[in-house]
């Protein structure tokens, strides 16, 4: 699954499972956590979701 930035922080947004990584500490310009898939922790090396739900909420919420 490979996507543009914009639909992994909207996916995340909408996501029961989202949980920042561990060793992340993405934050933008205000200083809020960057909510996106690429700061989840079910999100792999390379590029899916563990949990197989990025394909459901893109669906469910047409981006």
């Amino acid at each position: 699954m490979r996507a543009d930035e914009q639909t992994y922080r909207n996916v995340a947004k909408n996501c029961s499972a989202y949980a920042v990584k561990d060793c992340c500490r993405c934050t933008n310009k205000s200083g809020d956590t960057e909510v996106s898939c690429t700061t989840c922790k079910h999100f792999a090396s390379d590029k899916h979701c563990k949990l197989d739900l990025f394909d459901p909420i893109v669906e469910n919420h047409e981006y």
